[in-house]
């Protein structure tokens, strides 16, 4: 009894307040004006912002993969003093 109440509810919340956002976003005038300034604008300033972006974002990636690497070669280096350190403290014990 009670799940059916609760299923009414929701369906009621959901048809009320679902198709008001719905409909408020496909009533919006923003992509008609949208493509309205796209229309109007002159192409290389948009084609130079577009390759500036691309520029910008390359120039990102760049740099965190340059960090990683930076990260993975601190790594390697670390596991190899380690390593070397513990061959030493081996052949030590070992009396070699």
């Amino acid at each position: 009894m009670k799940m059916t109440m609760m299923m009414k509810q929701a369906q009621t919340i959901l048809t009320k307040y679902g198709r008001r956002g719905i409909s408020s976003i496909a009533e919006s005038p923003m992509p008609a004006r949208v493509k309205h300034v796209w229309e109007t604008q002159d192409k290389l300033v948009l084609g130079l912002a577009f390759v500036g972006g691309y520029f910008a974002k390359a120039s990102l990636n760049v740099l965190k993969r340059k960090e990683d690497w930076y990260r993975v070669h601190k790594f390697v280096d670390d596991e190899k003093k380690r390593l070397a350190e513990k061959r030493a403290r081996n052949e030590k014990e070992m009396g070699i």
